[in-house]
Formats: C-alpha cells, sequence, structure tokens
C-alpha cells in the first residue's frame, strides 16, 4: 500500500495575507494600458502588486508555442546550437540538515537543456520528496503551505529556466488594427509592444534593454521561485502567464520596504551580515 501524504494546513499567516486587488478592465479601458495603469496605481501601489484580468483571451496556445520555439531557437543559435532549446538552473529548495542554514548550493547552478515539450514533460513526471508532496487536487494556499514548509525542511533541488529573451507574443508588424483585436496579443498590452506604448516614458530610449523595453521568458516547474527584488530601475513590470498552472506572486508596498528588509536581515540571516552578502553573489 503506498504512503498517503501528509494533510496539508496551512498557517495561519499565509491564510491571513492580504490579497491583492483584482481588476477586470473593459475593453474600452484596456484599450490604454499606460492610462489603465495610472488609474489603478493609487490603490494597487498599497499592496506592491496587482492582478489585471484581460476582457480578451490568451493567443492560441499553438500560435504561442510556435513562437517560445523560434525565440528559444535564436537564443541557441548565438551559441553555435540550432535547435530550440533553452537551458535551465537548478535550484535547492530547503536548508541544510546538518545547520539549519540556507542553501549551501549555489542560487543558479547550471542545469540542462530542454525542448519546451521535454521540459514540460519532465516537469509533469516530477516527484517531490514526501515532505513535500501534495495532495490530490491541491488548493493554491495548500501548495504555498507545502513549499514555505519545504524550505525548512530537508533539501532537494528542482530546476526554472529565466531571464530568457524573447516572446510568446507576436511581433508588432503582425499586429492587426486595435478595434479589430481578438485575444491579448493583438492589443497594446502584448509584451512586445507595452514597454513603448502611448504614454510610457520608455519611449524616449534610444535603445533596447532586455527585460525593461524588451521582454523575457521564463519557464518554472512546481517549487521553483525567483528572489524577493526591486524590479529594474525601480520600474513597473508586467507579466504575463502564456500557459500552465497559476503562479503565486508576493508584493511589498514602497513604504514598507525598509521595514522588510530589516525582517529578513535579522529573522531570516540572524543578523549575519557575511550570509546576506553571500546569498547577494550566490543569486
Amino acid at each position: 500500500m503506498s504512503l498517503q501524504p501528509p494533510a496539508v494546513e496551512p498557517p495561519e499567516w499565509l491564510r491571513t495575507l492580504p490579497v491583492a486587488p483584482e481588476y477586470h478592465p473593459t475593453l474600452a479601458e484596456f484599450a490604454d494600458p499606460i492610462a489603465y495603469i495610472l488609474r489603478i496605481e493609487p490603490e494597487a501601489s498599497r499592496y506592491g502588486i496587482c492582478k489585471i484580468v484581460p476582457p480578451l483571451p490568451r493567443p492560441p496556445e499553438d500560435d504561442t508555442f510556435r513562437r517560445l520555439q523560434a525565440a528559444f531557437a535564436a537564443a541557441a543559435s548565438s551559441n553555435g546550437d540550432p535547435s530550440p532549446t533553452f537551458p535551465t538552473r537548478l535550484q535547492q529548495v530547503g536548508l541544510s540538515a546538518r545547520n539549519r542554514r540556507a542553501a549551501s548550493r549555489r542560487v543558479w547552478e547550471s542545469g540542462e537543456r530542454y525542448t519546451l515539450e521535454a521540459f514540460r514533460a519532465k516537469a509533469a513526471e516530477f516527484e517531490p520528496p514526501r515532505h513535500a508532496a501534495p495532495p490530490r487536487n491541491p488548493t493554491h494556499l495548500q501548495l504555498e503551505a507545502l513549499f514555505w514548509a519545504a524550505c525548512a525542511s530537508r533539501p532537494f533541488s528542482v530546476e526554472y529556466g529565466n531571464d530568457m529573451p524573447g516572446s510568446g507574443f507576436a511581433s508588432p508588424d503582425e499586429l492587426p488594427d486595435a478595434a479589430n483585436a481578438t485575444d491579448v496579443g493583438e492589443t497594446e498590452w502584448n509584451m512586445r509592444v507595452a514597454p513603448r506604448a502611448r504614454g510610457s516614458l520608455l519611449r524616449a530610449m534610444a535603445r533596447d534593454v532586455a527585460g525593461v523595453t524588451t521582454p523575457m521568458l521564463y519557464v518554472a516547474m512546481l517549487y521553483s521561485w525567483f528572489a524577493w527584488h526591486v524590479e529594474d530601475h525601480e520600474l513597473h513590470s508586467l507579466n504575463f502567464l502564456h500557459f500552465g498552472k497559476a503562479k503565486t506572486w508576493y508584493g511589498v508596498p514602497r513604504d514598507a520596504m525598509l521595514a522588510f528588509e530589516e525582517t529578513v536581515r535579522v529573522h531570516g540571516y540572524a543578523d549575519d551580515l557575511n550570509a546576506i552578502r553571500l546569498f547577494i553573489l550566490a543569486g
């Protein structure tokens, strides 16, 4: 008889954490990204993060998949490999069992190269250790509870593809007239278009900067994570989930930034500045 995963009860701090606002703009409101962001900013900034649900569907998955493959092939060809593959990084989840300190392995240790199909298959087959195994049909809170519990338990590794140039959205010259848009990718919220949309100060930049004026791709599996960070040049950040399971984001409003950093320094690193320095170097 196979062992069942232990019951999962989300801790009180997770159950009572304030939930960021969720917005559902109309088609008319959605037509101008910068104007809409400025409209919701007074409320959303109190949370440091928000969710915007587009009034249009995602682009067709087949088209997105094709564009992602083209982006991976273009990046790989710069290294002499014409195949549509991308590299991953190994991430350690958990603490050292010996000294209960943060992960000893470098945060971004090199993993392997995958096609999107191969990585999707590996992620689907991934079996976390029993102390992190989710129950059948877990809720988002249960998965988050397991993740944070795993961060304080025996370490294991997952893989994550990060900071890869490209996009699953159509290029600007492929877009129809905005009035005829049938999906999000055909609007100015397209990540290849949004940075230089009407009203954006980034329109004044003569050159592209990856991750600022042009999008980057991330491919993740269960329990992969990205470190707390301030966005480049303290700019706003837009993120779009092309497909896959939902992910969880945490945000800290600007007026709580110093208190948050102090909490991490004291309680996360026991006021050990050397440990913080090593973490930054590893990241």
